[in-house]
């Protein structure tokens, strides 16, 4: 009766920290000494829209994204060889195709003789932060190239880039109306294509349709 009791109460105990990994406000996972991973909190499973089958393993790679997955695989195994706690920032992309910047933090646990028998991690959700770095750092270059003196074309541009890293998937551009108001002067638009700049220049300004 004692071994059944001891059973039963290591299985509730077994679920209740389940139950917390599920709930905990992180993205959390456990993996392999070799690296591969093993387990996946509900909360990641639901923010890639993975499986746990599809993400076991090396398959939680294909959420990465693809400018990011290179540099972060290389960082993994360097962190696995070393046996050091890592971190590093990437984006994770989400069931509905949205990428997120993620901070990746693993750290290792040891058995007795000080070998590495498991790695545990979290992936913490930064986009806010990197999208306030990101604008912050971008206004820092336009103030200065205002202040050194480029044209106003090269600053437009630049706000325009800053505007496109900062708002996935649009393209920017900026219009420059005459002083008359009647027409439009030019057309800044780096990331488009030269003929939509060109077509511009003289046209006249529809205050009900716009450009």
């Amino acid at each position: 009766m004692t071994s059944v009791a001891n059973s039963s109460e290591q299985a509730r105990q077994s679920e209740d920290v389940r139950l917390v990994v599920d709930t905990i406000p992180t993205l959390a996972w456990s993996a392999r000494s070799d690296g591969s991973a093993d387990f996946f909190n509900q909360r990641w499973l639901d923010y890639t829209g993975l499986s746990a089958e599809q993400a076991l393993d090396w398959g939680w790679t294909v959420a990465l994204h693809p400018d990011d997955l290179s540099g972060l695989v290389d960082y993994w195994r360097s962190v696995l060889a070393s046996g050091e706690p890592g971190e590093i920032e990437a984006r994770l992309r989400s069931f509905d195709g949205v990428y997120r910047w993620f901070l990746f933090r693993a750290t290792p646990s040891f058995d007795n003789d000080g070998r590495v028998v498991k790695w545990f991690g979290t992936n913490t959700d930064i986009e806010d932060r990197k999208c306030a770095e990101g604008l912050l750092a971008g206004e820092n270059l336009v103030l200065e190239m205002t202040a050194k003196g480029n044209s106003l074309e090269s600053i437009l541009e630049a706000l325009c880039r800053v505007v496109e890293q900062n708002a996935s998937g649009s393209l920017c551009s900026v219009i420059l109306v005459d002083r008359s108001g009647s027409k439009i002067q030019q057309a800044v638009a780096p990331s488009l294509p030269s003929s939509y700049n060109d077509r511009f220049p003289g046209c006249p300004v529809d205050r009900e349709g716009g450009p």
